[in-house]
């Protein structure tokens, strides 16, 4: 029934439902006063860290930034159904293991020898250990029968260098750390000889790799949001160095500065690659630009030096390759002018110094101290090293460094654990993918989706192959962007080894993923 109220114009009549609000004001009082209690908890920290003037301007920051991840979940969501509807299982034991390597705590060598075995370490077993059950299963099964993929071409190369690490377990100076360490990387190896003998077109593989990618950018979100909840843990308070006095590590899991140095190259080389794609290609401009922004601003605050000098290597690689010369003379000029006669290039210095001394950076922040001592115990067992993995339990009790903790390149961690069989093998790897995907490069038409993907593989093999001098990306568990694309490359090799002109995919084949 509707009521009267009366008023000196007369008798207005009014339905119940506008007496008294409707449910969805109370909600959104509910939410405002939620926000209003979590900004306050947030802005507690960020004053007692960055100080009144700085949160203020991070204060004045947030509606802008508000709206930008209010658009990039728009388009993330309509982007993750579409990708969502293509995921099969390897790409679900992909990101097993990846999940493995997440770290939730940190150890030294002492607690190592007396309990080997902690949850931590139960949690990383057992993820390992389920993926390797479910490829034994589906062996049996014959889908597929990747055991003969495991040992052919680039793919082969890594299944021996993983073999020779479990037989360094009998003169390991740790052999249950060696054999478990050798088999986990056998088993990420072996996943990849299962995706390259289940994937069958350039199509496909192109969703494997997009999954790559919103892994890599997913663990980069994840690290920006924790920032302002933990920003003692998340932004390094105890890093008071250089410019920023800060760099962005995550909490849960635990990732360090490196790593997302890495990520954020990765994602932006990614942006880059699908700003500027091949002719007849087309992707969604204002989402790459808020992903290259997001790359960007993280490579920064992670303050990797080799993480941005890898992303620079990228740029020009796929510049050069995909013959836009004169982009890449514009941009190294104008870079080249801007920081030689502006304020910005001594910023651009001192930033990059971080605060150390010359002496610092010449050693490059102590890597040639460890690699020092690492080069004189490999003289000492130049053939057969000291079991995989267990360079760091050999270097650094001599240097009195007790936490667990890799070398800090690729090449001196296995020339120490399996002797200089182990380098060679890495760059066995790595120099058959370079051949292979600057071949491909060269033979596929532009308008390809084939040219499209290794232009892409191209630019991230780049600052791969950077990071694994100073940095560990293809000898640690789990390899995981580096093999995606050293699996780009064996894939072509397989598929147009045996033909003198290769036919490519249609240009656009398949429908808008998670990563368009």
């Amino acid at each position: 029934m509707k009521s009267a109220v009366h008023s000196n114009r007369g008798v207005v009549l009014e339905s119940p439902g506008a007496r008294r609000p409707g449910v969805w004001v109370y909600v959104a009082f509910l939410i405002a006063v939620l926000a209003g209690l979590v900004m306050s908890f947030i802005g507690r920290n960020l004053i007692d860290h960055f100080g009144t003037v700085a949160t203020f301007g991070l204060i004045l920051a947030g509606p802008p930034f508000a709206v930008l991840l209010f658009v990039g979940l728009r388009h993330s969501v309509s982007k993750f159904r579409a990708l969502w509807s293509q995921v099969r299982w390897w790409h679900w034991l992909w990101f097993v293991l990846l999940a493995s390597n997440f770290v939730f705590r940190t150890r030294d060598i002492q607690s190592i020898q007396e309990n080997p075995v902690d949850a931590a370490a139960i949690y990383r077993i057992s993820l390992v250990g389920l993926t390797a059950f479910t490829l034994m299963v589906r062996l049996a099964l014959r889908r597929p029968l990747w055991m003969e993929s495991l040992f052919r071409g680039i793919v082969g190369v890594m299944a021996v260098y993983a073999l020779l690490g479990v037989a360094s377990t009998l003169w390991s100076v740790n052999p249950p750390w060696t054999l478990y360490k050798s088999l986990e990387y056998l088993v990420d190896v072996a996943l990849l000889a299962a995706v390259l003998e289940t994937v069958r077109s350039a199509e496909s593989y192109e969703i494997f790799l997009d999954w790559n990618w919103v892994l890599c950018g997913s663990l980069v979100m994840l690290a920006w949001l924790e920032a302002p909840i933990w920003p003692e843990e998340a932004l390094e308070t105890g890093y008071m160095q250089g410019i920023l006095k800060v760099r962005l590590s995550g909490v849960f899991p635990g990732q360090g500065f490196n790593s997302l140095g890495t990520y954020g190259a990765i994602l932006s080389i990614i942006a880059v690659c699908r700003l500027l794609p091949v002719a007849g290609r087309k992707f969604d401009r204002a989402w790459y630009l808020l992903i290259l922004a997001l790359g960007m601003v993280t490579m920064v605050f992670s303050q990797t030096r080799s993480a941005i000098g890898g992303f620079v290597v990228g740029l020009v690689l796929l510049l050069f390759f995909t013959k836009r010369l004169r982009l890449a003379a514009l941009l190294g000029a104008g870079s080249a002018v801007v920081l030689a006669f502006t304020s910005l290039g001594p910023v651009v210095v001192e930033f990059l110094q971080r605060g150390q001394s010359t002496e610092q950076m010449a050693s490059l922040t102590g890597r040639l101290d460890w690699w020092g001592v690492a080069w004189d115990a490999f003289k000492l067992h130049p053939l057969t090293g000291y079991g995989a993995f267990a360079s760091s339990l050999v270097v650094f009790p001599k240097l009195g460094v007790q936490e667990i903790t890799p070398l800090h390149s690729d090449y001196v961690e296995t020339l120490v654990g399996i002797g200089i069989w182990g380098p060679l093998l890495l760059l066995v790897g790595l120099l058959m993918s370079w051949w292979v995907l600057i071949k491909a490069i060269r033979r596929f038409p532009p308008t390809s989706l084939e040219y499209q993907l290794t232009a892409e593989c191209i630019a991230v093999l780049g600052i791969l192959s950077v990071r694994s001098a100073v940095m560990g990306v293809i000898a640690s568990h789990p390899p995981t962007w580096y093999f995606a694309v050293i699996g780009f490359a064996e894939y072509l090799r397989r598929r147009y080894a045996l033909a003198s002109v290769p036919v490519p995919s249609p240009v656009y084949a398949v429908g808008a993923t998670a990563a368009r």
